[in-house]
């Protein structure tokens, strides 16, 4: 086993393919680096918490595209290669069984993925650092974490291909098979779910709004519903206010989510996705600066003196979400109220904040562990029907 790990991890470590992708992928940081430094949203810089997460969000998603096509051409070349090469033959000659050299090469094909994936670590805690923001040990284990759990993945990708390696000879063809698997499993079927889910929704709506919602104004319907008994449009019972747009949004994502649970379990993508769905939570801040002036008069008539504000109060609120209603672009309010017996003129401005707050990768593990379950259970069964076919296909 040691002898194929060995063999095969020198093979796939010295192939112009691994590292042309690995590469491409550190080169496309540089970008996304280059932006967070220079950009600043709703003219602020980017928080600490921001870095953390939009870094981290970049790693997940690179990783999900370059290492997921490196993985599954590394399995769909990785026995019938060796085959149609003739090495395999020199391979079996040699004191070594068939489950231990295809352990080996699992092992060093694994391996080989971890380099990669490990140099994405790298780049991602330097990009960190050169954001001025603390490299903890806790965010060292956060972003370690993060790439196991992105390994786990891919060994569902390699798998997948070690299966087309045995059951199909010619390599090209076999990396033809692996890209047009990869196209169906990772984005066809993810697009057909959320077709159906769409179609789904919209049943729902024209249900409860009844089958003209689409062409009916927005006014008319804030507070209707559908009675399909009677045929008729009546008023919400318990006086609900919901647009059927804003129910037609509800019910899509809630039925996405459950069809994407429920019937793409095979795609390692949307799992890891899931795994990883809460690394960050948004949230909006309010910061609210509160100015009291004296009020002097000029005859009967009182006005602020606002070359003399009295104090000045700043207080942020927190809360869950975007912002929204009358926070949404800032704003302000004025007017005069009495403290201690004194009126004085209050002039309070406001403006809301959207950010994500990052909540750690351990967080979201423990949050999602029936997605990782669901990727080890996946991988086993592939990964067993590939050893199964090896120790019994013809080697010749």
């Amino acid at each position: 086993m040691l002898w194929g790990l060995r063999l095969e991890l020198k093979k796939s470590l010295r192939t112009k393919k691994f590292w042309a992708v690995v590469i491409v992928m550190l080169l496309l940081y540089i970008p996304v680096l280059y932006a967070m430094k220079s950009v600043q949203p709703f003219g602020r810089a980017f928080t600490a918490s921001e870095i953390v997460s939009g870094l981290i969000s970049m790693t997940l998603s690179l990783a999900k595209f370059f290492i997921t096509i490196l993985a599954i051409v590394l399995g769909a070349t990785a026995i019938n290669a060796e085959i149609t090469e003739g090495t395999l033959r020199i391979a079996m000659s040699k004191p070594i069984s068939r489950i231990g050299y295809i352990t080996g090469k699992l092992l060093g094909h694994l391996v080989a993925l971890f380099v990669a994936i490990f140099a994405a670590v790298i780049v991602t805690i330097i990009g960190v650092a050169l954001m001025g923001v603390d490299v903890t040990g806790s965010l060292v284990s956060d972003v370690v974490l993060l790439n196991l759990a992105i390994l786990v993945a891919m060994l569902e990708f390699l798998a997948m291909g070690y299966i087309i390696s045995l059951f199909v000879k010619s390599t090209s063809t076999a990396i033809g098979i692996a890209i047009v698997l990869l196209f169906f499993v990772s984005l066809m079927s993810p697009i057909l779910v959320d077709y159906f889910a769409h179609s789904k929704a919209e049943q729902l709506t024209r249900e409860k709004f009844g089958p003209n919602w689409e062409t009916m104004e927005y006014g008319a319907f804030r507070y209707t519903y559908y009675n399909q008994s009677m045929n008729e449009t009546g008023p919400y019972p318990g006086g609900q206010h919901k647009s059927p747009y804003d129910y037609l949004n509800e019910q899509y994502n809630r039925i996405k989510r459950d069809y994407e649970r429920k019937y793409l379990f095979f795609d390692p993508i949307i799992q890891l996705d899931y795994l990883l769905g809460n690394l960050s939570k948004k949230v909006h801040v309010t910061v609210t600066n509160t100015t009291y002036y004296p009020m002097v008069y000029e005859g009967p008539v009182a006005h602020p003196d606002y070359k003399h504000p009295l104090k000045t109060e700043i207080k942020n609120t927190t809360e869950e979400g975007y912002c929204g209603g009358a926070t949404y672009s800032g704003g302000s309010h004025e007017g005069t109220v009495v403290i201690n017996g004194t009126t004085v003129y209050r002039h309070e401005e406001f403006r809301c904040y959207s950010m994500d707050v990052y909540q750690g990768v351990g967080y979201s593990i423990k949050k999602n562990l029936d997605r990782l379950w669901i990727l080890v259970g996946v991988t086993l069964v592939y990964l067993g029907i590939a050893f199964y076919r090896f120790l019994r296909m013809d080697l010749r």
